[in-house]
């Protein structure tokens, strides 16, 4: 494999036993070395926060605030992740990460990586996604919602490349969510779906992993249509996170990850 560097970025969005459980489950999933820069970001949280200070101090990681609040106006998530390209040019690759995800899978970042890398026409890769852990989102359910992977590269979990091209429509256009207005209609292009939209007509496409992740999905912004199920998918979190906390990362403090 070519010589790679990995700048990886998370926001906290009052999500920090999600965010705990996440950075865990990466830790743990991924002992062997990474050429990864993880930056912890968070907007002015306000929920308890105790148990994910306690871990990132014991990474020698630090959670730097973007500048905002958990109430703007709009999402904040497209902007900071802007920000953040613009912030860290020197990589070969960017890593963005949602808080709300749980690794499965041992190697995923290195198995996205090798299968980016095998396929010129691919700008970035996700993981297949899932609801429970086990099976992966149904495909008449991702017909239904081709925004959950298909039509956009998800900002869940998105290892892109960084190129010349990548920076330039993340400068013009931006990563954040965007309006369109039809005669009779709005669209919401959600967050990365115009810059992958722009990278279609260079004829570059995002393409899914073997690998999958557990994404809870709208747990920063509370989606009407879906919070009767966030109690269930709190407990499902809180089960998870208390057996990494017991079992530890399973990596050892000279892995060879270097963290910032």
């Amino acid at each position: 494999m070519k010589m790679h560097k990995i700048e990886a970025v998370t926001v906290n969005h009052n999500t920090s036993p999600y965010m705990e459980l996440m950075l865990r489950s990466l830790f743990a999933h991924h002992p062997d070395h990474l050429n990864l820069l993880l930056t912890v970001l968070d907007n002015a949280s306000t929920d308890d926060m105790s148990g994910l200070k306690t871990y990132l101090r014991s990474k020698g990681l630090s959670n730097a605030q973007t500048g905002f609040s958990t109430s703007t106006r709009n999402n904040s998530h497209g902007e900071i992740l802007s920000r953040f390209v613009f912030d860290h040019p020197h990589c070969t690759h960017y890593l963005f990460m949602d808080a709300d995800v749980c690794f499965l899978e041992d190697h995923t970042i290195s198995t996205l990586l090798e299968e980016l890398e095998q396929q010129d026409d691919a700008f970035g890769i996700g993981p297949r996604m899932s609801w429970d852990g086990v099976e992966e989102i149904p495909e008449d359910v991702r017909k239904d919602n081709p925004d959950k992977c298909d039509a956009r590269l998800h900002p869940c979990c998105a290892l892109v490349k960084n190129t010349p091209l990548f920076r330039l429509i993340v400068k013009e256009i931006g990563l954040s969510s965007a309006k369109y207005l039809w005669a009779e209609r709005d669209e919401i292009a959600d967050t990365f779906k115009m810059m992958t939209k722009v990278m279609k007509t260079h004829g570059l496409q995002h393409i899914i992993s073997s690998r999958m992740v557990l994404h809870f999905f709208c747990v920063s912004y509370i989606c009407e249509s879906t919070k009767h199920w966030n109690e269930a998918k709190a407990r499902r979190r809180d089960g998870l996170l208390s057996k990494y906390r017991l079992g530890g990362d399973m990596t050892s403090s000279d892995s060879g990850e270097n963290e910032r």
